[in-house]
């Protein structure tokens, strides 16, 4: 009696573990798959447009340079009509992830990103950011779980940023140390946050 109960139970644990593991597999390469540049559609239909795509299909918005704001991707215009640039990103509630972040590399206005309530937001999007480094200006990082320390200090490149604001960060052991190592990379930089929500979705 004591051999089958022993069996009875190393075998649910054989098969449930798996099983976990090809779902989280699964679920990343879907991730991957909406994220990931087509470097032939950047091409095609140019960087601003390709990121706007990127945005809307994950679930985002976006703000053009002329003040409109897209949050339905079936509101894109075709691709034959020239698009303005675009000026913010706001991945809310998104499922954008650190795959579709080298789309920033070649929007040149891009000046405002806010990621809140992200769950597919992580450590290798805070290094992604850097795609932005050339025009980000305003950033906001909040309630993404999957960001930790380490994420956060990987800011330290956006040297042209005015607005950093970090808040609901529950991966992050020491955010005030995060902002005192931020604040001597980044002179400049207004670096808001704590542990109650300030000025949430707006940079």
């Amino acid at each position: 009696m004591s051999l089958l109960t022993n069996i009875h139970i190393a075998l649910p644990r054989k098969l449930y573990v798996p099983r976990i593991n090809q779902n989280r597999t699964f679920w990343e390469y879907v991730n991957m798959m909406f994220n990931k540049p087509d470097p032939k559609r950047i091409e095609a239909v140019g960087p601003d447009r390709a990121c706007a795509e990127w945005v809307l299909r994950n679930g985002g918005r976006i703000i053009w340079a002329d003040g409109k704001k897209l949050a339905d991707y079936n509101s894109l215009p075709s691709d034959e009509q020239a698009v303005p640039k675009i000026i913010e990103i706001d991945g809310t509630n998104s499922s954008i992830s650190h795959y579709g972040f080298p789309h920033l590399s070649g929007c040149t206005m891009l000046q405002r990103i806010i990621l809140h309530n992200d769950n597919y937001i992580d450590d290798r999007a805070m290094k992604g950011l850097s795609y932005g480094r050339k025009t980000l200006t305003h950033v906001q990082i909040s309630k993404c779980p999957s960001v930790t320390d380490l994420g956060v200090k990987e800011i330290k490149i956006l040297d042209k940023l005015e607005t950093l604001k970090l808040f609901d960060l529950q991966g992050v052991t020491n955010l005030e140390e995060c902002k005192k190592y931020l604040q001597s990379h980044l002179p400049k930089c207004q670096i808001q946050g704590g542990e109650k929500k300030i000025n949430e979705n707006s940079t």
